[in-house]
């Protein structure tokens, strides 16, 4: 039977065995697999690979360290150098609160401190100002330009197109929007020989509620006032008119006033007090949900009460 302190000298022996014979993480390749060289927890600890290929070291909990594996680097000195790097591919480096570098093959990013950044890409440039506050963007060819101040304004320009947002909380909710130099088509809508089309838009909640919005599209021309769930015959007001060979009128003000009308005829309401239907020659007035009403032709006018003739050609 062993005696207490040949125990404890033998638990000694079996946790220095333990400390010596670990191993790191399998790398690239199994004959890569490292070992301890140096174990002095938690102030200093290192492992290296056979071939040497591949080591680490790392100290003070991890703050401080090294790591090379390949074409692999890191290395750090917390909290205020980080550095990594993957040729050909990246490499990050932060100087905090000083300095933030990420490059690869094709795009290059730097921020110098919290006040100004850039992103050169393979297409655009990105300025950023007092990040998040205000960033622009733009193509090398200038075909496309965009800039943004937060919460406050979004500007988008690409070619004759301009997309212009104020206020405007995360897309949640926006307070004026304003397109122009759009297609001169819409979704079933002739352009009328026109170069373009703009919309506008006023007042939007989560894509539930608009208080106005205006489309000068093709051949039609549509105002909403007090828009629900995104559609368009919920609206309080609505107004859509056509143009050129298309003359038609579709308007309400729910529920006082409708008007329908085409080049065939059509018919209005104005509350209790009046109506009109038109075909062709034919016109006729109500008055007082049609307790009186007259209708005009080529042959002569005819009055009625309550829907009977009292007088007429």
């Amino acid at each position: 039977m062993k005696t207490p302190i040949r125990a404890r000298r033998s638990a000694a022996l079996a946790l220095l065995a333990l400390l010596a014979g670990c191993t790191g993480p399998l790398l690239d390749q199994p004959g890569k697999q490292r070992r301890n060289e140096v174990v002095l927890p938690p102030l200093f600890w290192s492992d290296e690979s056979p071939d040497g290929s591949s080591w680490s070291w790392d100290a003070l909990f991890w703050l401080v360290g090294r790591d090379v594996e390949g074409e692999r680097r890191h290395a750090r000195a917390l909290p205020l150098w980080w550095h990594d790097s993957e040729a050909p591919y990246v490499s990050r480096t932060l100087v905090f609160p000083l300095w933030y570098e990420r490059e690869s093959a094709d795009t290059h990013t730097r921020f110098w401190s919290l006040l100004y950044g850039r992103m050169d890409g393979p297409e655009t440039t990105t300025h950023y100002v007092l990040p998040p506050l205000f960033w622009m963007e733009d193509a090398h060819d200038g075909s496309y330009h965009r800039s943004g101040l937060l919460l406050a304004w979004d500007e988008m320009r690409r070619g004759a197109q301009r997309d212009v947002t104020v206020v405007s909380l995360l897309g949640l909710a926006t307070g004026l929007r304003v397109q122009s130099g759009l297609p001169p088509e819409g979704e079933a809508v002739g352009d009328l020989g026109r170069a373009s089309s703009r919309r506008v838009s006023a007042l939007e909640l989560l894509g539930l509620v608009s208080a106005f919005g205006w489309d000068d599209v093709g051949d039609r021309r549509d105002i909403r006032v007090l828009t629900l769930l995104s559609s368009e015959p919920l609206s309080l007001f609505r107004s859509w008119r056509g143009r050129g060979e298309d003359p038609f009128v579709r308007e309400w003000l729910f529920p006082l006033y409708m008007n329908r009308q085409d080049a065939d005829g059509g018919w209005s309401y104005v509350g209790p007090l009046w109506g009109e239907w038109s075909a062709g020659e034919r016109r006729t007035d109500w008055w007082a949900l049609g307790l009186l009403a007259r209708t005009r032709a080529p042959e002569g006018d005819t009055w009625r009460v309550l829907g009977l003739p009292v007088w007429g050609p």
